[in-house]
């Protein structure tokens, strides 16, 4: 073989190569089990709604990560007291100008209420069950004035292929009013 058609193979080669990763991109989404609330009940070592008090992010000892660690402050358990002030630890978030983003980990916002399935890591550590599904905004709805539950869910930008974080349940957009939600969550305790 002459080096003319070796440099045509290699040319060759690389355009494939380079034609095969454009038409066939990988997906590098996280995968989470979409879960339902009476498997987020199941699998979690506490169940409660309340506020949340702090927020607060910050690196690791190595400074290779950032985990965020949330104060709640519960109003009820309906599963497994953890006392009057819950710190959950969050891997991601913000420190200075430097944001650091774990896809599928919810976002917790000082003031807001929240109902929080909450389970224990063997290092003692309490994390949000299901990620992004184990917290649940609380708003006031604005005819009644009651509270409403409402799951986080994907808006429809979202690409094809990920996980829809609607639940069987609970359809996309769906709000509950808290005590309904609470009933619903005590039934799968019994």
């Amino acid at each position: 073989m002459d080096m003319k058609t070796s440099i045509r193979i290699i040319g060759l080669t690389l355009f494939l190569f380079t034609a095969f990763l454009l038409l066939f991109p990988t997906e590098c989404a996280a995968q989470t089990k979409n879960m339902t609330t009476k498997e987020l009940t199941a699998e979690s070592t506490s169940v409660f709604y309340g506020k949340c008090a702090k927020v607060e992010s910050a690196w690791t000892k190595e400074k290779d990560m950032i985990f965020t660690t949330v104060t709640l402050i519960p109003e009820d358990y309906l599963k497994g007291n953890l006392g009057s002030e819950v710190t959950v630890t969050i891997p991601g978030g913000q420190v200075d100008d430097i944001i650091y983003e774990v896809s599928e980990m919810p976002v917790f916002r000082k003031g807001e209420e929240v109902f929080a399935f909450i389970w224990e890591h063997p290092s003692g550590k309490k994390l949000v069950t299901g990620g992004f599904q184990g917290k649940m905004k609380i708003e006031r709805d604005e005819k009644t004035g009651q509270r409403m539950v409402s799951e986080q869910h994907l808006d429809k930008s979202t690409p094809k292929g990920l996980i829809d974080k609607s639940t069987p349940q609970h359809p996309k957009g769906k709000k509950l009013f808290l005590e309904d939600f609470t009933k619903e969550v005590k039934g799968y305790l019994k």
